[in-house]
C-alpha cells in the first residue's frame, strides 16, 4: 500500500515537473506496457485481470483518463472517500482498476512485460 502511495505522489510530481506535456508522452509510449511514468520507475504494472497479462493501451488510457474522472467526479460529491478504498478492498483494488478489471502488481524483474512484436528485419522473407 506504501507503493501504491508513492506512485500516486510520483505521478503527480512528474506531472508538474514536465509540465503535463512530457508527463502525457512518456505516458502513451510505456501504456502498451500496462504502465504509467511512474510505475515504470517504481517497477509496477497494471494486470488486466481476465487474461492475465500486463494491460495494453487502450485498457491504460480507459483506467487513467476516463475511469479516475468519473471515479474523481463522485469523490468530489463524497468527502473523498472513493480515494481511499484501496484501504478496505480485499484485492488492494482502486474503484477505477474495479471499473477497468485490473490490478497493480510490483514487477521488479520484468516478469509481466508483454513481448515485443517482431521487427520487420527479423521476419522470414
Amino acid at each position: 500500500m506504501g507503493l501504491r502511495f508513492g506512485g500516486f505522489l510520483l505521478e503527480n510530481l512528474l506531472m508538474i515537473c514536465t509540465l503535463y506535456i512530457g508527463w502525457l508522452i512518456w505516458a502513451f509510449c510505456v501504456f502498451p506496457r500496462g504502465q504509467t511514468p511512474a510505475k515504470q520507475l517504481l517497477h509496477m504494472r497494471v494486470i488486466y485481470i481476465p487474461e492475465a497479462r500486463a494491460a495494453r493501451w487502450w485498457r491504460m488510457f480507459f483506467r487513467e483518463f476516463i475511469a479516475k474522472s468519473i471515479i474523481g467526479l463522485l469523490a468530489s460529491f463524497t468527502l473523498l472517500i472513493p480515494y481511499f478504498w484501496l484501504l478496505w478492498d480485499r484485492n488492494r483494488q482502486e474503484l477505477w482498476d474495479k471499473m477497468a478489471t485490473t490490478l497493480v502488481v510490483t514487477d521488479p524483474d520484468d516478469r509481466l512485460r508483454p513481448p515485443r512484436p517482431p521487427s520487420a528485419a527479423s521476419l522470414p522473407q
